[in-house]
Formats: structure tokens, C-alpha cells, sequence
């Protein structure tokens, strides 16, 4: 019996959709304080909403209500809040990130996990988005200044 042996064909090009560069760029502008270069990354009409029971939990609704959230998120973790992009996914209608986020509320630093969820428009702007924490708990308790 003949054994083949198969060559990896080295000349593949692989290159993500471009919903997820936008994404990564989105996250990087965030990181930089570029919140103009995120209000142009979702449509007028954009929801936000961040499940569980923390301070920031529920839906905004528009750019005034979404960057009012921001700035509450600042507040409330002294201007500690970072995140660092794990992973990100997209296609035509939809972008995906797993990130850590890290933040100091209270004198307690902590790293969490979250999933953020983008539904997009056909020009790749978002019209929702929607965040989770893996453990949804902890992230409330810690926002909220507790000890977990």
C-alpha cells in the first residue's frame, strides 16, 4: 500500500472579514479615548445594553444615553477600565469579541472576561450591541464596589 503525503499548500492567504477589522480598530480607538471614532461605528438609532444587575446594567439607547454610560464607566473604576481584545469574529451581520477587562473600583483591581455581541447594518455599522460577563456575578458585585 502507498503511503501519500500531503504538502501544506504555503501560498493560502487568509484575511479576516472586514466587519472584524473594524472591530479591532473599534477596540483600539476605545483603548486610545477615541470615542468620536466609536460614535462613527454605530448607526444614530444604536442600542447598548449590558446584562446583569451592575451599576451600568440595561439598554441606552442613542449616542447621548451610550456615551453617558462611558463616562459613568470611567467614573465609577476611577479611570482604570482596560481591556484587552482576546479574540474577534464577524460576517455581514454580525461582529463577536472575547475580551478581558480590567478596572479598579473601590481598591479592588480585578480582570474579567466578557463576550460582546454586534448585530451590524449592511455598511458594518453597529445597530446593537450587547455585553455578558462569563461570570456575570462577579462583574455586577465589582462594579457595584463589593468584595467577591
Amino acid at each position: 500500500m502507498a503511503t501519500t503525503k500531503i504538502k501544506p499548500d504555503l501560498s493560502i492567504t487568509r484575511t479576516e472579514h472586514p466587519n472584524a477589522a473594524r472591530l479591532r480598530e473599534g477596540f483600539a480607538a476605545f483603548g486610545r479615548g477615541d470615542l468620536e471614532h466609536v460614535r462613527k461605528e454605530m448607526t444614530d438609532d444604536a442600542t447598548w445594553t449590558n446584562a446583569g444587575s451592575s451599576p451600568l446594567a440595561g439598554t441606552y439607547s442613542g449616542w447621548a444615553a451610550i456615551s453617558e454610560m462611558f463616562g459613568r464607566l470611567f467614573e465609577l473604576t476611577g479611570g482604570t477600565f482596560s481591556m484587552n481584545l482576546l479574540s474577534c469574529l464577524a460576517d455581514d451581520r454580525r461582529a463577536v469579541a472575547i475580551y478581558d477587562a480590567t478596572s479598579t473600583v473601590a481598591g479592588q483591581t480585578r480582570t474579567m472576561r466578557f463576550c460582546f455581541v454586534q448585530e451590524l447594518n449592511a455598511e458594518g455599522l453597529a445597530t446593537a450591541t450587547n455585553t455578558l460577563a462569563y461570570d456575570q456575578a462577579a462583574a455586577d458585585a465589582h462594579l457595584a464596589g463589593a468584595s467577591t
